[in-house]
């Protein structure tokens, strides 16, 4: 039945609405939810972003380790007929398909942005209408279920609820941050330790296996990563939002390059040092999370400091 309704969906397609779901699943991507999280971390709201992205690096290890564990094909493998998957959308579709990591990504995110009383009615109903446009658009596009999108869903809106009680407890007790460093690196290294313990069916293509197995070993460095970057970045920087808008847009820029910088320029240099694709990638996503939770922020924040010094001067 699940496939039944792709095969609706894909029969009323159209060029304009493919390109707008198109637009739309984008939103869900790793990279735009990275990029918002970190906009709102660096420029607008430092506790916010550090529990969207909490909630946004929870809600990946879970998704990882679902992938792992039920190992669903993507709906056009289980039924190449029924199922007309729009060519372009496949290159962000590999490895397995429950539950749908753009969607979670989405929730994670916006879901996370408008998290609490404070946050106005409209803003509230914006975000989770575009949530929604997030997940129907992978389903339109003919890559997921919609038991995909649904638990995916599901999924990182409870670890929203759950960031939300961490930060609470945070608030009333800030030395629980190391436990929360020890929980997830242990959590990291579990789902990698089952990813390489797995078996995975014979008939099941060798791509989507080494996918999913890659994106565990680059989750697992990212994890610690941040963890260990958030919990430095809370003791030793504590840094507020921009004294200028300039400063703001210099944050961003110069972060967003620095860390894509770190993630493609790193790559073949440590595959060819460490002689492994899938532990370089351990490596590369570590510093790349480590850089922008913590080494950026006080690369920032001693420049800016300098900055208004030397303009309180003149």
């Amino acid at each position: 039945m699940d496939l039944d309704f792709l095969s609706f969906l894909a029969d009323h397609r159209s060029e304009f609405l493919t390109k707008v779901f198109s637009a739309f699943t984008f939103l869900g991507s790793e990279y735009a939810a990275i990029g918002v999280a970190c906009l709102v971390y660096w420029c607008f709201n430092r506790k916010m972003g550090n529990r969207m992205l909490l909630t946004l690096l929870s809600s990946l290890m879970l998704n990882q380790l679902l992938k792992i564990l039920f190992i669903a094909r993507r709906p056009w493998i289980r039924d190449a007929q029924k199922v007309r998957t729009v060519e372009s959308a496949k290159a962000d579709a590999t490895g397995y398909a429950f539950p749908s990591g753009h969607t979670s990504n989405a929730t994670a995110i916006l879901g996370g942005m408008v998290y609490g009383r404070r946050v106005k009615l409209i803003w509230k109903i914006i975000a989770w209408v575009i949530v929604a446009l997030v997940g129907f658009s992978r389903m339109y596009l003919g890559v997921h279920t919609p038991q995909d999108v649904i638990v995916g869903v599901l999924l990182s809106l409870a670890l929203i609820y759950l960031m939300g009680w961490v930060t609470e407890k945070l608030n009333e007790k800030p030395s629980i941050d190391i436990f929360i460093c020890i929980v997830t690196t242990i959590l990291a290294v579990t789902t990698l330790l089952i990813t390489l313990l797995r078996s995975f069916p014979a008939d099941h293509l060798a791509e989507d296996i080494a996918k999913n197995k890659q994106d565990v070993f680059k989750l697992a460095g990212a994890s610690v990563g941040m963890v260990l970057g958030w919990v430095l970045e809370r003791r030793l920087v504590g840094f507020d939002k921009p004294m200028k808008v300039l400063f703001g847009v210099v944050r961003f820029v110069v972060g967003i390059v620095l860390v894509l910088g770190i993630m493609i320029l790193t790559k073949s240099p440590l595959i060819s040092l460490i002689g492994n694709e899938s532990w370089a990638g351990v490596v590369r996503y570590f510093l790349s999370c480590f850089v922008a939770i913590f080494v950026w922020p006080i690369c920032f924040t001693v420049l800016e400091k300098k900055i208004a010094t030397s303009y309180i001067k003149d």
